[in-house]
């Protein structure tokens, strides 16, 4: 009677401490899924006592359905069933199987969201945290005003490009407003869908330098009188049309003085005399070498402000 109150529990605690070490020797598999897709576990090379078969999942009986052959289905599987399975017959401490459950999701928020205002323009950076399970296939980027219009925000503008590299870790933004207020967002997206975005809020600078201009053209205009402006303008105008009209008074002058129109009669002849050198043979007055050799010495030797033409 001594010897069975204590063998037993012995041999109780001994199965109590052997059970984590046989569990320990049964090698871990990898199984991933889809977030939202079905997903059935089988429960190794279960064959015999398949209605007996019990999941535990962290530590906890699980509440997934169990099969007849022993798997286990988990429908529309999510980031909370990510973990440890582990199968095995009841009553035994032994376990079967041991599967980790991997969940393949969108890619998370990304971390190190950053934004450095200029002026006119800003830079945004960030880093990557994970990609959820698939490489990440772009990130997007908007922007959009912090001042409300109407008790309403504007819509989010789009930053270009519309899909941002998967290698880059930055963008500009440009066409801002100085000193103006804008909220920044940006996000990674993967084969499943877009991550989560994450805002930001930043302030662009206030130019010192277009003070500065405004300033220089605004120095003096309350004091500037419109007649000094405007009768300078008159005397501009003035010389203006009085030197248009004395260039006119020359050009007509010399265009009707007589002996450039005898000139251009004589400037008119040299062509023919050249090309047809019988063109003067029937001048009965005047001898064709000497009438053509004064028509040309005319035209070598024209008068001070007379048009040459050959």
């Amino acid at each position: 009677m001594y010897l069975k109150r204590v063998l037993v529990p012995l041999f109780c605690l001994g199965l109590e401490v052997l059970a984590p070490v046989v569990a320990d020797q049964v090698e871990i598999r990898e199984v991933a899924a889809d977030k939202g897709t079905n997903v059935t576990i089988p429960c190794g090379d279960l064959q015999e006592n398949t209605s007996n078969v019990q999941w535990v999942h962290r530590g906890n009986r699980t509440h997934h359905t169990v099969l007849m052959d022993g798997g286990l289905l988990l429908r529309q599987v999510g980031v909370e069933d990510e973990g440890l399975y582990e199968c095995g017959v009841e009553n035994e401490t032994a376990y079967v199987d041991r599967v980790n459950l991997t969940v393949r999701t969108e890619p998370p928020p990304l971390v190190n969201v950053t934004v450095h205002a200029s002026t006119i323009l800003a830079l945004i950076l960030w880093n990557v945290a994970g990609d959820g399970g698939h490489p990440i296939i772009d990130f997007t980027a908007q922007y959009r005003s912090a001042a409300p219009v109407n008790n309403t925000l504007e819509p989010w503008r789009p930053i270009s490009p519309n899909h941002i590299s998967p290698n880059s870790r930055q963008v500009d933004v440009y066409h801002l407003e100085p000193n103006a207020s804008y909220w920044f967002r940006v996000w990674a997206t993967n084969a499943l869908g877009p991550g989560p975005p994450v805002e930001v809020l930043a302030t662009t600078l206030y130019s010192d330098q277009e003070a500065e201009l405004y300033k220089h053209f605004l120095e003096g205009a309350e004091s500037f009188d419109t007649r000094t402006w405007l009768a300078a303008v008159c005397v501009v105008m003035g010389t203006l049309a009085v030197l248009a009209a004395g260039t006119c008074a020359v050009l007509c002058r010399e265009w009707r003085r007589p002996e450039y129109e005898e000139e251009q009669d004589i400037i008119e002849l040299v062509p023919n005399i050249i090309l047809n050198p019988g063109f003067m043979e029937t001048d009965p007055v005047r001898p064709r070498e000497s009438y053509a050799a004064s028509i040309i010495k005319s035209t070598e030797c024209p008068g001070p402000g007379k048009p040459r033409r050959v």
